[in-house]
């Protein structure tokens, strides 16, 4: 199952290199708010390398994606049709916090709802 799991978290990454070296992106995707996407997709990236890398530590996951956005953005200065934008290096990294946290948010519940259960059959 863990392959699975990896195996979507980088076919997102390269979902993410094409979609951010494309030359006319607005045709693949659409004209919408630029810096609202790279934060969504960058938030979804957060929750995918959480499931992908659970036992990685969460400073080393945000690292992973946070050089490889900025990799992205790198890459399209060198592309003509492309620029570097230091506001949407600042989105994917708000992105991925968000991201991360919610994870942690759902890891948490988990954990609460597991002891209260745990809790329920020891009381009966």
């Amino acid at each position: 199952m863990r392959v699975l799991f990896i195996g979507q978290y980088l076919l997102l990454l390269a979902l993410y290199l094409v979609m951010g070296t494309a030359k006319q992106p607005q045709q693949v995707v659409g004209d919408y708010n630029d810096v609202l996407m790279h934060f969504a997709g960058y938030a979804v990236a957060g929750v995918s390398v959480s499931i992908a890398f659970a036992r990685q530590a969460i400073w080393l996951k945000f690292f992973q994606l946070f050089c490889f956005s900025t990799l992205v953005e790198i890459v399209q200065y060198t592309l003509p049709w492309r620029s570097f934008e230091l506001k949407d290096i600042a989105a994917n990294s708000l992105g991925i916090l968000v991201g991360l946290a919610c994870w942690q948010v759902v890891l948490w519940i988990r954990t609460k709802a597991r002891v209260s259960t745990e809790n329920n059959r020891e009381g009966s």
